[in-house]
C-alpha cells in the first residue's frame, strides 16, 4: 500500500514540475514581422525567397509580390537573412517589440559571377557583448553556398555617435582582423564586407560591443 501511495506521490510530482516547465515555456514576449522583399536592379518584387531569422522562428517564402509575415517572433534583437536562387543573399538587424509589427524592407542583387549564397554571421565578439578590452581580434564565420570563390572581407568600425567609420582591415582571406586602441566605456559598432573578384557580394549586419571601463 505504502509502494502504489509513493508512486502516485511521484507522479504527481512529475506531472506539477512538467507544468512549470510548459509555463516557462510560454513566458516569452511576442512581436511580428513584415515586409517586401525587392529585386534591386530594377525594384520589382521578389517571389519565392527564403526568409529566416536568428534567433530561429518560422521561416516563411515570399509571395507573387514579394511580401512575407512572420507572426511570431521573440522580443529583442533579430537578424533577418534572405536567400533566392541566382541571387545574392541578404541580411538585416531589427528590433522586435512585444505586441507589435516590424516592418522591413529588402534588396536582393543578381549573382552576376556565380557566387552563390554568402551569410556572414556568429560575431566574436557577440552582438551587444561588454566589457571587451582596447585592443582584442574580430572574428566571424561565413556560410558560403560555393566554396570554390575564393572571397575576401573587408571589416569596418565606427564609435557611437560618430559618422566616420575606421577600416580595421581590407582584402583579408583570414575570417579575422585585429583592432587596437580603442576608447574605454565607448560603444563601437562594426560590420564585414565579402567580395569576390572586386565585387561586393554581401554585407554582415551591424554588430556592437562596449569597451571596458578605464583602470
Amino acid at each position: 500500500m505504502k509502494a502504489i501511495k509513493l508512486q502516485v506521490f511521484l507522479f504527481l510530482m512529475v506531472m506539477i514540475f512538467t507544468s512549470c516547465e510548459d509555463d516557462k515555456v510560454d513566458i516569452g514576449k511576442y512581436g511580428s514581422l513584415s515586409g517586401i522583399i525587392l529585386n534591386g536592379a530594377d525594384y520589382s518584387p521578389l517571389s519565392g525567397v527564403l526568409i529566416s531569422t536568428s534567433p530561429s522562428s518560422s521561416a516563411v517564402i515570399t509571395d507573387a509580390e514579394g511580401k512575407f509575415n512572420l507572426e511570431k517572433v521573440l522580443q529583442g534583437e533579430v537578424a533577418i537573412t534572405a536567400r533566392k536562387k541566382d541571387f545574392l543573399s541578404s541580411s538585416i538587424n531589427v528590433a522586435v517589440y512585444e505586441g507589435e509589427n516590424t516592418p522591413i524592407t529588402l534588396y536582393l542583387l543578381k549573382d552576376e559571377k556565380n557566387v552563390g549564397s554568402v551569410t556572414i554571421y556568429d560575431p566574436v565578439p557577440g552582438n551587444g557583448a561588454v566589457d571587451q578590452l582596447t585592443a582584442f581580434s574580430l572574428k566571424w564565420s561565413v556560410e558560403q553556398q560555393n566554396k570554390d570563390k575564393q572571397l575576401v572581407y573587408t571589416v569596418y568600425y565606427f564609435e557611437s555617435g560618430s559618422i566616420v567609420q575606421k577600416v580595421a582591415g581590407e582584402n583579408l582571406t583570414l575570417k579575422e582582423v585585429s583592432i587596437d586602441n580603442l576608447n574605454y566605456s565607448t560603444i563601437y559598432y562594426w560590420y564585414v564586407v565579402a567580395k569576390y573578384e572586386g565585387s561586393i557580394v554581401a554585407n554582415s549586419p551591424t554588430w556592437s560591443f562596449k569597451t571596458r571601463k578605464s583602470e
